[in-house]
């Protein structure tokens, strides 16, 4: 039970980084006067959430299961959640207020979080003194 209560508070805490990060990239294109590209960057970001939501989702219900049912569960999540993107992209193309790059750019929140977050721990491991 400690280990699900540590887990849903890394979702939370990964779901505001994604949002914060949201925030400076659309604030950073609004002070460089490339506002038509936010609503593209906002549409990549929500996927990007709701990926990373279905994610963990799947996650939390795997943990229950036989490793063979819950390597068949995580496949067919994989594809759910390629084709959520592809929707996506789909979107923003179709759709004349999103830019597709923005989009692109946008989906890649996540990435950019796990990223950050990897790098810190790196940071912390090299800076604190070894037992």
């Amino acid at each position: 039970m400690k280990y699900m209560q540590e887990y849903m508070v890394e979702v939370k805490r990964t779901l505001l980084q994604i949002t914060a990060w949201g925030i400076v990239i659309c604030a950073t294109a609004y002070f460089s006067n490339l506002s038509s590209r936010i609503p593209g960057l906002v549409l990549g970001m929500i996927t990007s959430m709701i990926y990373f939501l279905l994610m963990c989702y799947r996650v939390e219900k795997s943990a229950d299961m036989s490793v063979a049912k819950a390597i068949s569960y995580m496949r067919l999540g994989w594809l759910m959640r390629l084709s959520f993107i592809a929707l996506m992209l789909i979107l923003s193309i179709k759709v004349p207020i999103f830019d597709f790059i923005s989009s692109v750019v946008g989906l890649f929140s996540l990435h950019v979080v796990i990223i950050g977050n990897a790098g810190v721990l790196i940071v912390k491991n090299f800076l604190t003194p070894s037992k």
